[in-house]
């Protein structure tokens, strides 16, 4: 009996020296570094030419994916694709903005190479844009998408399966600025729409779900509605939606407002117009920002690419 105490003592002292348990040891592959231009608002000053803010432009679809048709000769995978350009023309007028494609010609990007773009190229911001399309007539108006929460993986080791897992949960940390974005974007929509509010809808989104900043897909309007099709097809650099997504970008990235455009009569600034619209150079506007496939490393080089198509 006195062998048995002595036993339990011992035991109950180890137990003490050794409280509180050490915290388990996360995996490498799930850490999340926090590093400017990974995800994070700018900050109080806002970005500069030197440093500029990184957006990522997604036009969804393209390749062997058409995405939607539409009834007037128009094609989901050429919409997103001209879009984009527009918005990034838009943005080329402030130096302190450098834009990056996913894609800029028709080529089939996959899902998870899309959010591996901008997470190599460390966008601060990731927009999908998208055109929807319904069963229903009478389907119109634009609307939103976030990244529904994803439960962190449970995996061991290091193998290729289970860094993907762990590379496919990027967006975790990021949903509550990603829905903040929707939501100031969704205020702008409205106004636009006459007081019509776009949904806001959570969904599993392959192309966003890895993506390290906060993201969201905007589609544009139904592609599938007669009415619809035909104002998207006729969509400009000065259409109202592109114009808001700009003012939310500004906003968000924190960027000065342009000079006011001189008044009629007023000399050009050099370098833009008679009516002081600036010239889109191109400048800041980049190449997908990572090595193609013929020259090494793909774009999500050092992240995983699990077969599965983009859009």
């Amino acid at each position: 009996m006195n062998a048995l105490r002595a036993l339990l003592a011992g035991v109950f002292a180890a137990a003490v020296l050794m409280w509180p348990p050490p915290a388990p040891a996360q995996p490498a592959g799930d850490a999340v570094r926090e590093t400017p231009g990974d995800g994070r608002a700018p900050g109080p000053g806002g970005p500069t030419a030197a440093a500029p803010f990184i957006l990522a432009l997604d036009p969804g679809h393209g390749g062997r994916d058409f995405g939607s048709r539409g009834p007037v000769a128009l094609v989901e995978k050429d919409f997103t694709l001209r879009v984009a350009k527009l918005l990034a023309r838009r943005l080329g007028r402030w130096p302190q903005v450098r834009v990056i494609f996913t894609r800029e010609s028709d080529t089939e990007v996959s899902a998870v190479r899309r959010s591996a773009i901008a997470n190599h190229n460390g966008a601060s911001l990731l927009l999908s844009i998208q055109a929807d399309a319904s069963w229903r007539p009478n389907a119109r108006g634009p609307s939103i998408m976030v990244a529904a929460p994803q439960r962190p993986p449970r995996v061991e080791g290091e193998g290729p399966d289970a860094l993907a897992l762990r590379w496919q949960r990027g967006q975790n940390i990021h949903l509550a600025a990603s829905r903040r974005f929707a939501l100031r974007l969704q205020e702008r929509f409205t106004k636009i729409g006459g007081g019509r509010k776009p949904p806001i809808r959570s969904l599993l989104l392959r192309a966003i779900e890895g993506a390290r900043m906060p993201a969201a897909y905007i589609n544009l309007g139904v592609i599938s509605t007669p009415e619809e099709a035909a104002r998207l097809r006729e969509m400009s650099g000065e259409d109202p939606y592109i114009e808001a997504i700009e003012a939310e970008i500004v906003h968000y990235a924190k960027l000065p407002a342009l000079p006011p455009e001189p008044e009629s009569g007023t000399p050009a600034v050099e370098g833009t117009p008679p009516g002081g619209k600036s010239v889109p150079s191109g400048e800041g506007i980049s190449e997908a920002g990572a090595p193609s496939p013929a020259g090494g490393a793909t774009p999500g080089a050092g992240a995983p690419t699990p077969a599965g198509g983009g859009n």
